[in-house]
Parts: C-alpha cells; structure tokens; sequence
C-alpha cells in the first residue's frame, strides 16, 4: 500500500544562494531529469530581494544557468540545473529509483518540508536509509496510507497551514477584510510577497485535494 511521507530535509543544494535571502519563500514545482541532461528544478521564490537572490545562485557551487519564466504578483517562477557538485548532493536519483513521486516541498528554515509519495513503507525506509548514510538531517513529520481517506489538511505544508489560520483568525477572508497580506506578514515575520505565495499554494492545493474527493465519490455512483 502506497503511503504518503511529510518529512524535513536539509541538503546543501541552493543552501549558498538561500543563505543570502532568509526572508524569501521558494516551493518547488517540479524536480525532473534524463540520462542525457542534468537535473532541472522548476519553483517558485516570493520576497523583496530577487536580485540578491540570483547573485547568490551565480555563486551557488550546486546550481547554475538560472532562467525567470514567469512573473506574478510579485513571485518569480524560477528554471535551474543542478552542477556536477550539485547532482552529488540532491536526493532526487535515489527516490525517483525507488517509485516516489514528488507532491511538495518548501523552503523551512534552514531546510526543506518535503511531501513525496513512495511506494510502500519499505521503499520510505530504504530512502531513509539512503539519507542517513550521506548524514543528511531527515526528520520524519508525518506517514499515512496514500489509499485511505484522509482530512483535507493532509494536503497542507505545516507552513501553509499555519499562515491559512493566521489568515482566518485575523479577518483576511472576511468581508470586508480585516487585515491585509502586510498584517498577516507582520505577525508571522515574513515579506508580504511569502505570504501572499504561501496562500495561493495552499488554496491550490485545498482545491486539487477536495475536487479530487469529489471526482473519486462520483465515480461510485
């Protein structure tokens, strides 16, 4: 049976270019690669300092060849490839042999939240295995079964779940609304382009979770 990992990871990939930004939030789209080209990371970053930023990843020893591919509401979609020095230290060969599947992962702290889905419980373990040799800090947050039904929440980011409460606490919802992005931003210590990121990630996300259980319960009928 399938199971679904939230785990938090640090790895020194981008680690160089992060470390000049603290306040920027960055969640990865997608993560892809072939035998014939080097791994390419696709996310999104939202801050105030995008120039200090790509500076950073031009003296990033793990990524190269950064390309801006969209521009919304002040969060930039970003295409990079990892180095050589890069491909050595990424986790992506070893889930991807193993049949994960990527669902999420986002910049938190020092590290990343990671959501991957493996599958079964073995293979999770095997990855875990395949982490602590290379003693990467991996801290297991969360494992439920892929198949069951699950709380909507599940498809939250512990940072997306709790800048949606904040939000709902203080009145961003309501109308008219209480407190802006730069409220919320203020309370929780972060730019107002993360929080603004962080919202919309997690409405996409609460929306693909509930339209998948619907679909699901209509195919039943």
């Amino acid at each position: 049976m399938s199971v679904i990992a939230t785990f938090y990871l640090e790895t020194p990939v981008l680690r160089r270019a992060l470390s000049e930004v603290p306040e920027l939030s960055v969640s990865v789209e997608q993560q892809t690669a072939t035998d014939s080209s080097p791994t390419t990371m696709i996310f999104w970053a939202g801050g105030d300092d995008f120039s200090t930023f790509e500076a950073g990843i031009e003296d990033d020893p793990t990524v190269t060849d950064p390309v801006v591919l969209s521009e919304v509401d002040g969060t930039r979609l970003y295409k990079i490839h990892l180095t050589e020095k890069g491909e050595e230290l990424i986790t992506y060969q070893s889930w991807a042999e193993l049949g994960a599947v990527f669902l999420s992962a986002e910049r938190s702290g020092d590290g990343w939240t990671v959501q991957l889905r493996f599958p079964d419980r073995e293979s999770l373990q095997q990855y875990v295995d395949f982490c602590r040799e290379r003693e990467l800090t991996l801290d297991l947050r969360e494992i439920h079964s892929a198949d069951a039904k699950t709380d909507d929440s599940r498809a939250l980011t512990d940072v997306q779940r709790e800048t949606l409460l904040a939000a709902v606490e203080a009145g961003y919802f309501t109308v008219p609304r209480e407190a802006s992005a730069e409220d919320l931003a203020e309370d929780l210590g972060v730019s107002h382009q993360a929080v603004s990121e962080r919202l919309r990630r997690a409405t996409e996300s609460l929306v693909r979770e509930t339209i998948g259980s619907s679909k699901d319960d209509r195919s039943d009928e």
